[in-house]
């Protein structure tokens, strides 16, 4: 309201004599001075961010204020450095934000914004500062400033386009901020294609520059402010926004060389069309090859999860039935023995009721560690259900299996036992009937008093002494 009403005021002042530069200044500078007050107050979380904003709109204020006083040189060429090295600061601004919101790494922020840098750069040389810097009639001065602006609006441009495509709350301090930003923007605009002399005279350009000042100082003033920066909790994994952003950014090229070729002034753009093609093209590339990393990755993880127990860590059901059913057909045609597991922990809803759940879960994982060490790497150790679990071993003998599972009961943690069930396929057997008959052979040795290991093979002395003695 005060931004509204300082304008309104500023806009029937007379546009000869001082009072509207002394009303700019005043009201200026105090908005600056609010967006430190404001920092100072809220104390965000990257405070850094609200100082460089406000020392780049002190800088643009000063730089306003010397030409309004005077546009002559020396002075109107010490304003434009003024405004340019404002830029700078308000890149590292919006950099900032980008950064507190994105959950994204560097590297990927890093191509989107070549991507959109290139694509207007492309844009600018065409049809902003082609003729002045070929033009070798423009003082060098000048020149050296259209440069500067140049790469300043790109980057502003860049950067905001960047902010708006990335997750994060969406307050009243980022609104107004997008406002003050779209507010400068217009402004730019309206000054370069204001005619000569007219830029103070209280016209549109005129009063965007002056209202733009009060909305940045209440973005800074709202306590939203705080939370310009911090992310989403779960941002979304595949941002629509951002990939429509970077598709008009890579038809920019092809667009402005047909339109060169309608207009025929390809034979002036040519080297710049073609570098700026050749950086979308490959930026473009790195973008994929950085996707499609992403992908492998996610499928890579999404495998591990899909197959694997979160408690303890072994495999799962889904795991389980899988390397079961291979053996089995690999078994068939290689005829190697194949032997199956199937044991549960004895008393083990006592042992929850007593020490209660938490317990329960620890001695699972501890459990599933203490067996995992005194098994081979080609050995399938997987959480069945509960608290139960099977084992399939490949290539063992009877004795040596039966010996592999006893010394898993040994070191059971927490003095706790199992009740196992070993099977042996006889070759003909399918998966269910293999784990049905581990499973009466596991309920056998609970009825026999638990704590045993129960199979449908009984084995010779001398055969208990070899498989002790390979394995330990």
């Amino acid at each position: 309201m005060a931004g509204a009403v300082t304008t309104a005021g500023y806009a029937v002042l007379p546009a000869s004599g001082p009072w509207r530069a002394i009303l700019y200044g005043i009201s200026a500078f105090t908005c600056v001075a609010l967006v430190v007050v404001a920092t100072r107050r809220y104390r965000p979380q990257h405070p850094s961010t609200w100082y460089a904003i406000a020392a780049g709109s002190a800088l643009w204020v000063l730089s306003s204020l010397i030409l309004r006083v005077t546009g002559a040189d020396p002075w109107s060429l010490v304003a434009g450095l003024l405004s340019a090295a404002g830029y700078p600061l308000l890149g590292w601004t919006l950099v900032g934000m980008i950064r507190g919101r994105a959950r994204a790494d560097g590297r990927t922020v890093l191509i989107d914004a070549g991507i959109l840098g290139a694509g207007l750069a492309l844009l600018y040389w065409t049809f902003v500062i082609g003729d002045t810097l070929t033009d070798g009639t423009v003082d060098g001065g000048d020149q050296l400033l259209a440069s500067l602006f140049a790469v300043g609006d790109i980057s502003v441009i860049v950067l905001v386009s960047l902010l708006v495509t990335t997750p994060g709350a969406r307050t009243s301090s980022y609104r107004l901020m997008l406002g003050a930003l779209t507010l400068t923007g217009v402004s730019d605009i309206l000054v370069m294609a204001a005619p000569s002399g007219e830029l103070y005279q209280g016209g549109p350009a005129d009063l965007t520059l002056v209202l733009s000042s009060f909305v940045i100082a209440a973005a800074a003033l709202h306590p939203s402010m705080r939370r310009l920066t911090v992310p989403l909790d779960r941002p979304p994994a595949f941002v629509r926004p951002r990939l429509a952003l970077l598709a008009v950014a890579i038809l920019l090229a092809p667009t402005v060389s047909l339109y060169q070729g309608a207009t025929g002034t390809i034979s002036r753009d040519w080297l710049a069309t073609g570098l700026c093609s050749i950086v979308l093209f490959v930026l473009v590339t790195l973008r994929m090859v950085g996707l499609v990393a992403r992908v492998e990755s996610q499928a890579r993880t999404l495998s591990v999860l899909v197959n694997k127990d979160p408690l303890t860590g072994l495999a799962n059901r889904r795991r389980w039935d899988e390397r079961l059913d291979a053996a089995l057909a690999h078994g068939t045609l290689t005829g190697d023995p194949l032997i199956v597991a199937l044991f549960d922990l004895d008393h083990f809803k006592r042992y929850n009721d007593t020490y209660g759940h938490p317990a329960g879960d620890e001695l699972l994982k501890d459990a599933a560690v203490a067996w995992r060490t005194g098994l081979r790497r080609d050995d399938v150790l997987a959480r069945y259900g509960g608290e139960e679990f099977c084992l399939l071993l490949t290539g063992y003998s009877e004795p040596e299996a039966r010996v592999v599972v006893e010394r898993l009961l040994a070191v059971t943690p927490y003095g706790q036992t199992f009740s196992a069930g070993l099977a042996r396929w006889d070759g003909t057997q399918s998966a269910a009937e293999l784990l049905e008959k581990a499973d009466q052979l596991m309920y056998a040795s609970k009825s026999a008093g638990r704590a045993q290991v129960t199979s449908d093979f009984v084995p010779a002395v001398s055969d208990t002494h070899t498989a002790l003695a390979r394995h330990g």
